[in-house]
């Protein structure tokens, strides 16, 4: 009988510590559009790789991007916000779509439009972190006929590489976290010119990866 109770009771303190390990699982939503999602891998986007690994890690992540997502529809991120009001780290993936056959005024509108989600996300939680990833590049060489008739070109891939400069500001002016992923992806790790495959999921994996934990342990 005593052996029964200690078993019991060694099954009990077992549980109560698989439930504590749970429970201090950071959560990090990763908020972005096609890339994010996983367009032209089947789901299997750089999220999808970071959530391999939850089981050896301190975080749990959880996917919010949605296909042809810009930063222009920054409402989105507003129940995104109310669903998970006490996430530890939010991760901005966004810009590429704003930048069709893009200038400067879509630039400048993208930065304005970050700020505008960096601000509601200190408005829900002050003590959340945040990470800003500027856009991975494009291969217009490689580019298919629908992202051409899009308008994705080298204006784009200009605007991309001052994106990345005006969210590097951006982040050192607000002091959150930041990333370049503009030459991340090797040139020929594309689908369809616009989104990385599976080769280029995995290098934004890997680098997203690393930064998301030193950025956690403050550097």
């Amino acid at each position: 009988m005593t052996n029964i109770l200690l078993t019991g009771c060694g099954l009990l303190l077992l549980l109560s510590f698989v439930n504590l390990s749970i429970q201090k699982k950071k959560t990090v939503v990763c908020f972005g559009d096609s890339i994010t999602y996983g367009a032209q891998v089947d789901g299997k986007s750089w999220v999808w790789y970071l959530e391999q690994q939850q089981s050896g890690t301190a975080f749990a992540y959880i996917n919010a991007g949605r296909s042809g997502r810009k930063t222009a529809d920054k409402s989105e991120l507003l129940p995104v916000l109310n669903k998970y009001p006490h996430a530890e780290m939010y991760v901005f993936f966004l810009g590429v779509n704003d930048l069709k056959n893009g200038n400067d005024a879509m630039v400048a509108s993208c930065i304005q439009n970050m700020q505008w989600m960096i601000d509601q996300v200190r408005k829900k939680d002050p003590t959340a972190k945040i990470l800003i990833l500027s856009p991975s590049d494009i291969n217009t060489k490689i580019m298919n006929d629908i992202n051409k008739g899009k308008l994705y070109n080298e204006n784009t891939r200009i605007s991309l590489k001052k994106l990345a400069f005006g969210y590097k500001k951006l982040a050192q002016q607000n002091k959150t976290g930041f990333l370049s992923l503009l030459n991340v992806v090797p040139r020929k790790a594309y689908a369809d010119g616009l989104h990385p495959n599976a080769k280029g999921q995995q290098a934004l994996y890997k680098a997203i990866d690393k930064k998301i934990n030193s950025y956690d342990r403050g550097n």
